[in-house]
Order: C-alpha cells, then structure tokens, then sequence
C-alpha cells in the first residue's frame, strides 16, 4: 500500500449522499499523485501543497455531509478526521523541509558567522605582529584587506548561491522517496 494512502469506506443507502461520496479508489488515485509530486524534485513545492489543500477541502465537503448515526457512519466520520490529520500532517512537513531546503545556511549577514570572521581577522593581526610586522603596516594591510574584502562580496555572494544549487545526490543513483 503507497504511503500516503488511506481507507475510506462509506457505506450508505441514502441516494443524495451516496451521489457526493467519492470512491475509495478515486482518493488514492489523488493520493498517489501528491506522492508523485512529493517525490519529483523539480516540482515546486507551492503546487504540491495546493493539491494537498484540494484534497483537504474534499475531505471537509464529505466532513459536512449529514450522516445518520449508525455505527458505520460514525466509522466513516472518524477515518475521514483522520485523514484530515494526516493531509494536515502532510503539509506542515512539506513546508517545513521546504523551508529548511532554502534558508541560507551560510548566513552571510548573520551574527555567528560575523563574529567568526571577526575572530580570524583577529588572528590575521596577532599573526602580523608576531611576524615582526611593524603596527603602520599591519594596519595599512587590514585596511587594504578590507577594501579587498567589500570589493569582493557581491561575487562572494553569487558564488555562494551557485553553490546551493548543485544538487547535493547524483540524480542517477537516488532512491526514490516513497515506495
């Protein structure tokens, strides 16, 4: 059975609720798809996650119906809550991978790694001192490792994005993320 697929069998004599009901196999059908596209690493996540929202709303359209209250609508109440989690489930992870697929891992602006350049200039001083290098020079050569420093960032900067960019597994020899 495909991961992200779920029973749902809903069993009624009622003709006007039985016309609104969807087939169990109509809804893995749509589950198989949202794996697919979960699994495609070109599809956009924003896409992926309308279709799970379709899907949710499909699932809040059978939620609404009116049911009597035997047990085997009770039954179908509660796998279609479930599902419900589960779709909900579904989306949160998604967006949260996605998320942590984009943000900068680098963190150019941020606080840690200023502090860790902060520190190897630090050390970039101590070792001109140590070196015998009079205290005009070494500050004439920060000053022009600066200037050198800020000349350079912007194609830091863009040589850092190309590097996020290379996929990270060989295409070729990936396994597939769902069975």
């Amino acid at each position: 059975m495909p991961m992200f697929q779920m029973e749902f069998d809903f069993v009624c004599e009622e003709p006007e609720i039985m016309a609104t009901l969807e087939s169990t196999r109509l809804q893995n059908l749509r589950f198989d798809a949202i794996a697919g596209m979960i699994a495609d690493r070109n599809q956009p996540v924003w896409i992926t996650s309308r279709k799970i929202c379709g899907e949710m709303a499909a699932t809040i359209r059978q939620l609404q119906m009116p049911v009597g209250h035997c047990q085997r609508h009770v039954a179908a109440k509660t796998k279609l809550k479930s599902r419900m989690r589960a779709l909900r489930e579904l989306q949160r992870t998604l967006l949260e991978n996605e998320a942590s697929s984009t943000r900068d891992v680098l963190d150019q602006d941020g606080c840690k790694l200023k502090f860790v350049v902060g520190e190897i200039l630090r050390l970039f001083q101590q070792a001109l001192r140590d070196a015998g290098v009079d205290d005009l020079q070494a500050q004439n050569i920060m000053v022009y490792f600066g200037d050198l420093r800020r000349a350079s960032e912007a194609a830091l900067r863009r040589e850092v994005a190309q590097i996020e960019n290379v996929p990270r597994r060989s295409m070729g020899h990936e396994e597939p993320l769902l069975a």
